[in-house]
């Protein structure tokens, strides 16, 4: 998960404007829950208008908000509710009558791009235990036929004090959620943190963070398949690091200075190569940040030795 910057606002849900059809659906829902209706998830619609879906492929770049995972063109691209429209799971489990953020249903600060094993819950997902950290920890994992657990968000959304707001006026800003919106203030990755070096490819919670705890736990990014698409991404680098690694080792034992120079350009121009990964368009970019940064050190330390 990483940073997104929110793009501006699609007309159709544009809050300035009364007749748009963001605005003219929240006024419907409005009087129809004031003479005692239910809202159905039908009665939403405003929201999925192929202009919004566009807007948020085009912001996400084609990706899920939380895993990374590219989803436009046929891989299972939902639109999500960030502050889910139709109920809250954890106020319903502390018997709190939470109607769902109803209001917040046609609201483009609210929606993100995400696929559908992080937005659905699904109950037959194979999650990687902590304590695995190498492919041969992996595959005895695998082997032993693990139980499946559910994630995925649904109506998830806790808060770190349980309290929520269920007041259209009022201000949802004073909630504490514990899941990250990536397109929000601050940084995912100052929640999380990658497991990369022992040959799995799995995510933490950063020095304790609770949000980071719970948006890992609760959106699956633990989850087996994503685990083998990342680490096949991590693979790729890895061959990279492994040229780059080589060519120190004959930067140091090399004595000839004209011959040295040429070594080190070249390492340069190896750790250059991996910036493609950090292209927008790219899966993962967290992970590849993480990786790359660790491999930089990682030079100026060979580097460092070797003066």
């Amino acid at each position: 998960m990483i940073k997104v910057e929110r793009c501006k606002c699609p007309p159709a849900l544009d809050a300035s404007d009364p007749n748009s059809p963001g605005q003219v659906e929240l006024a419907k829902l409005s009087a129809r829950l004031a003479s005692g209706e239910v809202l159905k998830s039908d009665d939403f619609k405003a929201y999925r208008r192929e202009e919004v879906r566009d807007a948020l492929k085009d912001m996400f770049n084609g990706k899920c908000a939380y895993c990374e995972r590219p989803v436009a063109g046929g891989g299972g691209e939902e639109i999500e509710h960030y502050r889910p429209k139709k109920g809250v799971s954890e106020a319903d489990e502390l018997g709190i009558d939470h109607p769902g953020y109803w209001w917040l249903a046609m609201d483009w600060s609210n929606l993100v791009l995400s696929c559908e094993h992080c937005n659905q819950w699904r109950k037959r997902q194979v999650e990687i235990p902590d304590d695995v950290v190498t492919v041969e920890e992996l595959k005895t994992f695998f082997e032993s036929d693990p139980r499946a657990t559910g994630s995925g968000k649904q109506n998830s959304f806790p808060t770190a004090d349980n309290v929520w707001i269920t007041d259209p006026a009022a201000d949802v800003a004073s909630e504490k959620p514990l899941i990250i919106d990536p397109s929000a203030d601050g940084n995912p990755e100052d929640h999380l943190d990658w497991v990369i070096f022992k040959g799995a490819s799995t995510v933490r919670a950063k020095n304790g963070s609770k949000a980071g705890e719970a948006s890992r736990k609760i959106l699956g990014l633990n989850r087996r398949w994503l685990e083998e698409e990342r680490r096949a991404q991590l693979g790729l680098m890895q061959v990279q690091h492994n040229r780059i690694i080589s060519k120190l080792q004959d930067w140091v034992d090399e004595e000839n200075p004209a011959v040295k120079d040429y070594i080190a350009q070249t390492v340069d121009e190896l750790v250059d190569d991996l910036l493609v990964y950090l292209d927008k368009k790219q899966p993962f970019i967290g992970l590849a940040r993480a990786y790359i940064k660790s491999i930089k050190e990682e030079v100026a330390i060979w580097q460092s030795n070797a003066r």
